[in-house]
């Protein structure tokens, strides 16, 4: 009962913020990649109890949020291109273009973790142990920098993302933590909808409270799409640099982690010069967040790494 009053009152938040905010979300967006289609499993029934840790904080939060960030902030949310259908190949995550019925939707969320689980091949993952740490801190220094301080939204990253982007005239930062483009790769499809964004928050909120921060990167990675028709770290890796990931060296992790914003744009094999570039800045971004020193930044530009 309290999970479902908390997503009623998740949805009624949104409700206000959405009357009050018209149809920004459409504003300066570049649609995601689109998934392959495949059938959605149904999620087996809870039988745990209800949670009660922290729930009338987190529907505070989350209301609040809903409210008072997404209307300055989700426009600048960073752009992820299109991307054909892969029919051909198994991709780490099932499609999710699907039409859903409402309750399929409640489901979803209520019963996260089974959901999720379905969705996605873990036999295609590459385990956390064997992400390269200089990938793990090249995607958090340039997609979430304040992953692991935040929840399922990071206002803080809103505002940062708006006024730099403002000054700028052009979108250079998004505002989606990692958490919100996780399940927006997994579960949601390419609508900027409303409906489609209180979704995604309910559903980010639900996957911080049952993984950890290293699952939750480990889900982003091992799904996220790359360019070129690589979906997932493993067949990035392998796409890119004919290796398995935990050979990887700086500068090849480093164009991995530059990759998710535009795939195709940055895609070093079919753009090399805008490859190489969008290495450069992932490199800078590392060494300013003194994730690595200069000299590491300056010598791993200065490599050779695509032949």
């Amino acid at each position: 009962m309290k999970k479902f009053l908390f997503l009623l009152l998740i949805l009624g938040g949104a409700m206000y913020w959405g009357f009050s905010s018209g149809n920004e979300l459409t504003k300066n967006v570049v649609h995601e990649p689109v998934r392959p289609h495949a059938v959605q499993k149904s999620p087996p029934k809870d039988t745990q109890p209800a949670e009660e840790k922290g729930i009338l904080t987190e529907i505070s939060d989350t209301v609040r949020t809903l409210i008072s960030g997404l209307s300055s902030g989700e426009t600048q949310e960073g752009s992820i291109e299109a991307r054909p259908p892969k029919p051909d190949a198994k991709s780490p995550v099932d499609g999710a273009e699907k039409l859903l019925t409402a309750k399929e939707k409640m489901d979803n969320v209520l019963h996260f973790r089974e959901a999720l689980e379905a969705r996605v091949h873990r036999e295609e993952f590459v385990p956390f142990a064997e992400i390269p740490d200089y990938l793990k801190k090249g995607i958090v220094a340039t997609e979430d920098r304040r992953f692991y301080e935040h929840g399922a939204m990071d206002l803080i990253g809103v505002a940062r993302a708006a006024f730099t982007n403002y000054l700028a005239g052009e979108t250079l930062q998004g505002g989606s933590t990692i958490t919100q483009q996780t399940v927006k790769n997994i579960f949601l499809s390419n609508d900027r909808t409303m409906t489609r964004k209180i979704e995604e928050l309910a559903l980010a909120v639900q996957l911080e409270r049952n993984y950890s921060k290293e699952e939750i990167l480990e889900l982003y990675l091992n799904t996220i799409y790359y360019g070129h028709g690589a979906y997932g770290l493993k067949e990035a890796s392998r796409t890119y640099f004919g290796k398995v990931p935990k050979d990887l060296d700086l500068a090849q992790c480093a164009m991995l982690a530059g990759l998710p914003q535009a795939p195709s744009a940055y895609d070093p094999i079919s753009h090399p010069k805008e490859g190489a570039k969008r290495m450069t800045v992932v490199l800078a971004l590392m060494a300013e967040q003194g994730v690595i020193t200069p000299t590491q930044a300056a010598s791993a530009a200065a490599e050779l790494w695509l032949k």
